[in-house]
């Protein structure tokens, strides 16, 4: 009995449909806080590796005269007594100047997404969040923030005057179809803030190809950096005193910030921005970038110098020893404790093996985890998932 044969050809592959999606990014907040342009950057270069995503950007203009005051200005009596609920009223004002700044871009515009960076401006965006999906980016979470040595209140009453805030938080988050979590730390402190919330750990990324390792020139004396705009939360102080005997006679020190630092021999001063030509050749050149921070989510600098085969000497701050592997793709100490520090700094200085071997490391743990060409399209398909849901 003879069988019918069918010729069967290939479907042809079925054609997706655009992805809209609206990135609102908070913005750079003054000098201290300079990294959020470079997550901008990280999601423009990764969205030039997909041709199926129409992406559009806005983000919050700077505080003007009115809303700067009711944000931050101190309260006659309650201000001295840290009363006057400060973080409450900053995260109101800048979530309400981001609602209104989305709207505004929504207007006469289809979307099918709306991702936000930081979550700590989605405070008021529950209506928003009811009609379409919301991803929240989330580096720190506001309670651990709060709790950072650099900034933490000694006033027995300061978890009472943040209770309003977390209040605000765990709705948003709990709220949001998706929250994106920078760090393991991130996640794991997003997931405590709010246990309903579906949270995923994924970093943005850098440019790889941008911040790369290159030749040393040659020079006298090994090189330490520092980079913060936070000189002195982030341990810029604790830094010099702990090389000060040894500043322009073993050793020299760059520190990049907007603060004139104090002037020492063998200490360089730089104001550079983010993406200053310079500031990539610092990192590059250094022996070594130290940041022995007391308040840090997880910081730019410290994944830039990691893609430049810089050694990196930190603090197990925020996400810090999740960027570091928790130590094997850098070196890490406890903050406030210069000894510790001065030690680890010595070792690392004196050690150029174990300065090659942290070096490889860093640079392979960034092109695993921190590579914004695999990193972004990979998010993309998350807020896909979302939307087809």
């Amino acid at each position: 009995m003879g069988g019918r044969s069918e010729r069967r050809g290939l479907a042809a592959p079925e054609r997706r449909l655009t992805l809209r999606v609206l990135f609102f990014n908070e913005g750079n907040l003054g000098t201290h806080i300079m990294g959020q342009g470079q997550l901008t950057e990280a999601l423009r270069l990764g969205l030039a590796e997909v041709d199926d995503v129409e992406a559009s950007f806005t983000g919050l203009t700077p505080m003007g005269r009115l809303a700067g005051a009711l944000a931050m200005r101190p309260l006659p009596v309650l201000g001295g007594r840290e009363l006057d609920l400060r973080a409450l009223r900053w995260h109101l004002a800048q979530s309400l100047r981001a609602r209104v700044a989305i709207e505004r871009a929504l207007a006469g515009e289809a979307t099918d997404a709306i991702f936000v960076h930081s979550h700590s401006v989605a405070m008021t965006l529950g209506r928003l969040m009811r009609k379409q999906p919301v991803v929240l980016s989330v580096d720190v979470t506001v309670g651990d923030w709060s709790q950072m040595p650099a900034w933490r209140s000694q006033r027995p009453y300061a978890e009472a005057l943040m209770a309003p805030s977390l209040a605000l938080e765990r709705r948003a988050l709990h709220n949001a179809a998706l929250t994106v979590a920078w760090t393991g730390w991130a996640r794991r402190s997003a997931e405590r803030a709010a246990p309903r919330a579906r949270v995923v750990e994924h970093h943005p990324g850098l440019d790889l190809e941008r911040y790369a390792p290159a030749p040393r020139r040659p020079r006298r004396l090994p090189r330490v950096l520092f980079v913060g705009g936070r000189f002195a939360e982030k341990g810029g102080p604790e830094l010099i005193d702990t090389l000060a005997g040894s500043l322009g006679e073993s050793v020299e020190l760059d520190i990049v910030t907007p603060v004139a630092p104090p002037a020492r021999r063998g200490v360089r001063a730089h104001q550079l921005g983010p993406t200053d030509p310079a500031l990539l050749d610092l990192l590059q050149q250094a022996d070594v970038m130290c940041l022995p921070t007391y308040g840090d989510a997880a910081p730019w600098a410290v994944i830039e110098a990691m893609a430049c085969g810089t050694p990196v000497l930190s603090t197990r701050i925020g996400g810090i020893p999740d960027l570091l592997d928790d130590g094997r793709a850098g070196v890490l100490v406890e903050p406030a404790r210069p000894r510790e520090l001065g030690e680890a700094l010595r070792t690392l200085l004196a050690d150029e093996e174990l300065r090659g071997t942290l070096a490889v490391r860093a640079r392979e743990r960034c092109e695993e985890r921190y590579d914004a060409r695999r990193q972004v399209p990979a998010l993309l398909e998350q807020i896909r998932a979302l939307t087809s849901r």
